[in-house]
């Protein structure tokens, strides 16, 4: 859409940069005798006018006639130089506020076809016949009228129902665009803007709140409207603002009698609530973080009130309670959980933002090391295969498996995905999904007969729980494609859990081609990591080989307001996997733990330890933690 009024916008000035650039001339005044009269030759630049060209019976000049010479159209009819500079401001002030409602994300989606455009092609009409109109003045009026009479009832209409922070006639907001426009010029001439000194919730993203559905209760908006009236909701949405520009994914307010503690996991790690301030140091404005963790008793309740009619949760207390809110964030919608449950303190109030995973263009960016990359990709390739791929709760595996599943060739085979019906899995195009549970409570083994009756040629299941789809899966993979996700803490681990289930170790050693363990560890924020040389004796006990130029990275122990003050900006996958002819005989075999790895490490597995290392070493994560990484899979 914002693509459209650019196209628009900049063929409205080139048009008309084209067409008023050939003014239509006017005629040529006539002598006496019929014949065209020739035009007096102007005197050269620096010359005196000779005796011929003056008239001494002709009567002096008015007075202000060469001032007002650059406000008259002249003889060819084009714009004189002060309307002209006047006219290309208006058009690049359309130019702008036209392309930004393209893309305007406080636009309500209903005015998108409707305004858009009004907002064009009136200016553009005008703008072109502005270069004909007699009178300078009237022709940049009507220009400007053209622009302002379209975009202000459009701003006026598009403000009415959103907060003042974020209106765009507004005073302030107008101030702050202005100067962040102006803000790269000025700089340039040794003039530096404070743009630093705005309210806390004037420098968070902008989000919308909406309710959800409830079985017999008030509708949505009546729910929304009853929260939005409520004193606590402005500091509930400047909650909601710092966990979205936080890129919270879970928090925890323990509420207690003088007040709340909040805590928050970001990239998988809880901590403290911070937010960033400014702070003036002599004069340079610094960021700066600061406990924001605490919240007083008249906060907390004004949370609380607001949350329980949001999410149509009833004031009496007992039973565990909660419900779902939905955010938006740049067209994207979030849903969030929220439960009441009763704690030592006195009650805990648990938050779940659902976003919406990343996407990858690749398994490489997820993390994977291009062999093993390709070991996975060789097996998806086969006609019959099993495919399994692990990690333990809240590790990625979702992401990892859809990646996984977007990786085979779906055009050519005929894919099904097996699921609960209580947790489907994401939609991925060209996979027939097929349900157990639900109101038929319809069985595993049941679902896949169902399947297997549309002759497909691809079987995935995401999570695998059932021992009796487990023992048939094993089967069909010696004739189809089969992946499967399990949760188990390492790729052994995962081939151990294969038998728990009940596959029989012969179909298992023949049919497994790779198993992959997986653990999400931290990247470090490229804008503000530290690089530093690592010691020898350190680089000796780690077993990495010394070489110029090699440099570890740490994260800034302040942070920047890309990571949130964490050091770390999102997170990538280590992976260990096994699978080949030794780990296939060794499975057979019944052999223990030990001699597994050891197998596996023989077909070429690395443990979660040297893949994290060659991370470091890429710069792409910090020791410290691989560190927390190791430590926690030992615990």
């Amino acid at each position: 859409m914002a693509s459209w009024t650019v196209r628009w916008a900049m063929t409205a000035i080139i048009a008309s940069a084209l067409l008023g650039s050939f003014g239509v001339r006017g005629a040529e005044p006539e002598a006496a005798g019929g014949q065209p009269q020739a035009a007096a030759q102007p005197a050269a630049a620096g010359e005196r006018p000779r005796m011929q060209e003056v008239d001494p019976n002709a009567p002096p000049p008015p007075a202000g006639e060469e001032e007002a010479e650059g406000f008259q159209r002249g003889p060819g009819g084009g714009l004189a130089i002060v309307p002209a500079v006047l006219w290309w401001l208006l058009v690049v002030g359309w130019a702008a506020t036209t392309i930004w409602a393209g893309g305007d994300d406080g636009q309500p989606q209903s005015f998108t076809s409707v305004w858009l455009p009004i907002l064009a092609f009136p200016f553009f009409v005008v703008g072109l016949a502005a270069w004909w109109i007699p009178l300078s003045a009237v022709a940049c009026g009507l220009t400007a009228a053209a622009w302002l009479g379209t975009f202000l009832p459009y701003a006026a209409l598009r403000d009415r129902p959103l907060p003042p922070d974020r209106r765009v006639l507004s005073v302030q907001n107008a101030t702050l665009a202005a100067a962040r426009g102006l803000q790269p010029v000025l700089q340039r001439m040794g003039i530096k803007l404070d743009l630093e000194s705005r309210s806390l919730a004037a420098s968070l993203p902008d989000v919308d709140i909406a309710a959800v559905t409830t079985e017999g209760g008030p509708p949505p908006e009546a729910r929304l409207a009853e929260a939005q009236a409520l004193e606590g909701f402005t500091g509930f949405r400047e909650f909601v603002q710092r966990c979205m520009a936080m890129r919270v994914e879970q928090a925890v307010v323990e509420i207690g009698q003088q007040g709340a503690t909040v805590k928050q996991s970001i990239d998988g790690t809880w901590q403290p609530l911070r937010r960033m301030v400014k702070r003036r140091i002599g004069l340079k404005v610094v960021d700066e973080w600061e406990d924001a963790s605490q919240l007083d008793a008249d906060e907390i309740k004004g949370l609380v009130a607001v949350v329980k009619t949001l999410c149509g949760v009833s004031s009496k207390s007992g039973k565990r309670q909660g419900g779902t809110f939905v955010v938006t964030l740049q067209k994207r919608s979030i849903p969030c959980r929220v439960a009441f449950e009763k704690s030592d303190s006195g009650t805990r109030m648990r938050w779940e933002f659902q976003t919406p995973p990343p996407a990858f263009a690749s398994l490489e960016a997820l993390g994977f090391e291009e062999a093993d990359a390709a070991k996975v990709r060789v097996a998806l390739s086969l006609v019959n295969s099993l495919v399994v791929l692990s990690a333990p709760s809240r590790e990625g595996l979702t992401t990892t498996f859809a990646q996984v599943v977007l990786s085979a060739d779906r055009l050519l085979r005929d894919f099904v995905i097996l699921e609960d019906e209580s947790a489907p899995f994401r939609e991925i195009q060209n996979v027939k999904p097929f349900r157990w549970g639900g109101t038929a409570n319809r069985s595993p083994v049941a679902v896949l007969e169902q399947a297997l009756l549309g002759y497909p040629t691809a079987i995935v299941v995401p999570h695998l729980t059932d021992g009796s789809l487990a023992t048939e899966l094993v089967k069909q993979a010696g004739e189809m494609l089969v992946i499967v996700g399990v949760q188990a803490d390492d790729a052994v681990a995962a081939v151990e859990n294969l038998l728990v289930l009940g596959m029989p170790r012969p179909d298992l050693a023949k049919t497994l081609q790779v198993v992959t363990g997986q653990r999400l560890i931290r990247r470090v924020c490229p804008k503000c990591a530290e690089e530093y040389a690592p010691p020898a004796d350190l680089l000796a006990r780690l077993k990495v080989p010394a070489r110029e130029g090699l440099a570890f990275k740490r994260a800034a122990a302040a942070g920047c307001p890309a990571c949130s003050g964490t050091g770390y900006l999102g997170r990538a996958a280590i992976i260990e996997q096994a699978g080949g002819p030794t780990t296939s005989k060794a499975i057979a075999a019944s052999v223990d733990r030990a001699t597994l790895v050891k197998a596996a490490q023989r077909d070429g597995m690395r443990r979660f330890r040297e893949s994290g290392l060659a991370m470091v070493v890429a710069g792409i994560t910090t020791l410290e933690e691989l560190q927390r990484i190791l430590k926690k899979e030992k615990g």
